[in-house]
């Protein structure tokens, strides 16, 4: 396994991307002559078939999904959105198809990169650019990091998108009404004071709750709002959603293809894992993914199965025989598959179309989920760093299980800063500061000025210890005498000038909150539409 670097930006404006740009559309040639080397069957379907398959039905549903963007924005008349591009028949097999993915939170400008290297590509080598909603992301978190820039007292409020919520995949997510919306958004413009940052924020939400009266389905509200307003930075990617991508049969073929070589794919999934972790020195067996199960003859899926309106469940199958295949969720058997004939292949379909009609779900994760697409669906995926480092174990999973040198893929990302100047101060002052006060306990003669010294106890006291630094002591219990007093007198000098050492425990205070003030302000992680979008505009056009 090759461990390659990859280094998150640290310079407002700076730009991680792995090849350079003008390098990129050279992965995609190298990718194609790979796939045309590839030789192996999904479910009984030839590599060449499948994979034609997976882009047809990925693209048709990507294409019906952003034409429902594009219908609803004309429809409320949603302000830039005019030149929001039309869907002309994206799906033609001869387009390559330049894909990134994400969750449908906001993200920082440092993962919407990824669109516009996607949108840039694309439009050279006239490609299809495409998003992946990954809405079978859970809501671990649910809440935002807004900056509440305030000197000398500034801070990063937790804002929740809907209150109490946690651990439910994005698209089970709903709000009861457009009054949360409009909570959500007081309670963010409340932390914000910049009017750029206000204006931008302000009017994200208002085509948010312009749209809430079409849907309040989280997913769809936050990417289809999202969508509307990279439009205006001529960016015009299709989107698909994964919970679209899994309902269609090629995906269910992929998801059977896994199942019935279920015992083989979590072995060399596990074994990768664990080389990862011991190049990278990790010792947490849950980073960066946990193992999956293995238990006697039932092994866990890199899959999630659930029922609609409940939360995501780990998927294990049961492989006593292995011609018969049971599928289990929370030790119940849901269904079962027979692999032992060929002509099979097409009855598994149906049987688990059937399961699926009744309110089940089966969703990829992670490394499912971006294998899935770079081998059967793009002709170049787009990550950014956090992606790429988990790709890096796909890669491996990918020559062990299907015996092929994997796609190649490209990384990008950015660091933008917030619009507020970051104080010219440093760790290393504090540390010089804390010296000084450390030393003037040591020395407070030293530290006491002009006025100190009008005192006649501190310059009695000064002389004295001036008297025993020079003082010439012959045995071991004279110096330690004279030590101690000189102990003595340090410690009352330093009463004598506490103002001072006062004035400079303030001045560290200060330049504390300084310093959390710039942590604030040069932090990356905040959401794109809080950002002005002059700043936006100068990111996502830099380069290109």
């Amino acid at each position: 396994m090759k461990i390659k670097s990859f280094t998150t930006p640290k310079q407002n404006k700076e730009i991680f991307i792995d090849p350079a740009h003008e390098d990129i559309p050279r992965l995609i040639d190298i990718n194609k002559e790979r796939f045309q080397s590839y030789n192996f069957d999904i479910n009984n379907i030839p590599f060449s078939q499948f994979r034609e398959q997976v882009r047809s039905d990925t693209l048709k549903k990507a294409g019906k999904y952003t034409e429902k963007i594009c219908s609803l924005c004309t429809k409320l008349n949603i302000t830039g959105t005019e030149n929001l591009s039309n869907i002309n028949d994206p799906y033609t097999p001869e387009k390559e198809i330049i894909q990134t993915g994400h969750s449908p939170t906001l993200a920082h400008p440092g993962v919407m990169i990824k669109h516009t290297l996607v949108n840039s590509i694309a439009k050279k080598v006239n490609a299809v650019g495409i998003n992946m909603v990954v809405d079978n992301d859970a809501s671990n978190d649910n809440c935002l990091n807004i900056p509440d820039i305030n000197v000398p007292d500034s801070s990063v409020e937790k804002i929740e998108y809907i209150p109490g919520l946690r651990n439910l995949a994005f698209e089970e997510i709903r709000y009861a009404d457009s009054t949360q919306l409009t909570a959500f958004k007081e309670s963010v413009l409340k932390a914000l004071h910049n009017p750029d940052m206000k204006k931008t924020f302000e009017g994200f939400m208002d085509v948010v709750l312009k749209l809430a009266g079409e849907t309040l389905q989280f997913s769809d509200l936050f990417t289809f709002a999202r969508h509307a307003f990279l439009t205006r930075f001529g960016i015009s990617n299709l989107e698909i959603p994964v919970s679209s991508i899994s309902e269609t049969d090629s995906f269910l073929n992929f998801f059977l293809h896994i199942t019935a070589n279920a015992k083989s794919f979590v072995e060399t999934y596990n074994t990768k894992l664990r080389e990862y972790r011991i190049l990278k020195k990790i010792s947490s067996k849950a980073n960066p993914l946990p193992d999956l199960m293995e238990k006697g003859d039932v092994v866990e899926m890199p899959f999630w199965m659930w029922r609609e309106g409940g939360s995501r469940k780990s998927l294990f199958v049961s492989v006593a025989n292995e011609s018969r295949i049971s599928i289990l969720s929370e030790n119940e058997t849901v269904t079962h598959f027979d692999f032992g004939e060929r002509g099979n292949s097409s009855e598994n379909l149906e049987r688990l179309k059937e399961v699926i009609s009744e309110g089940i779900k089966i969703r990829p994760k992670a490394i499912a989920n971006t294998m899935y697409s770079r081998m059967f669906f793009s002709d170049l995926f787009i990550h950014g760093i956090g992606g790429a480092k988990y790709d890096l174990i796909t890669d491996e999973i990918i020559r062990e299980f299907f015996g092929v040198e994997p796609p190649e893929y490209a990384t990008i990302s950015a660091t933008l800063h917030l619009p507020y100047k970051p104080f010219n101060v440093s760790k290393e002052d504090v540390i010089a500061l804390k010296h000084i006060i450390k030393d003037m306990g040591y020395n407070p003669d030293r530290y006491a000025s002009d006025e100190f010294m009008e005192d006649a106890e501190m310059r009695s006291m000064a002389s004295e210890k001036k008297e025993l630094i020079t003082k010439t002591s012959h045995d071991s219990k004279e110096k330690y005498q004279t030590f101690d007093k000189i102990k003595q007198l340090n410690c009352l000098m330093k009463e004598k000038i506490s103002p001072l050492i006062k004035e400079k425990e303030k001045e560290i205070e200060n330049l504390e909150n300084r310093l959390k003030h710039n942590s604030i302000v040069t932090n990356r992680d905040y959401p794109f539409c809080i950002y002005p979008e002059s700043r936006l505009g100068g990111l996502f056009k830099l380069n290109y």
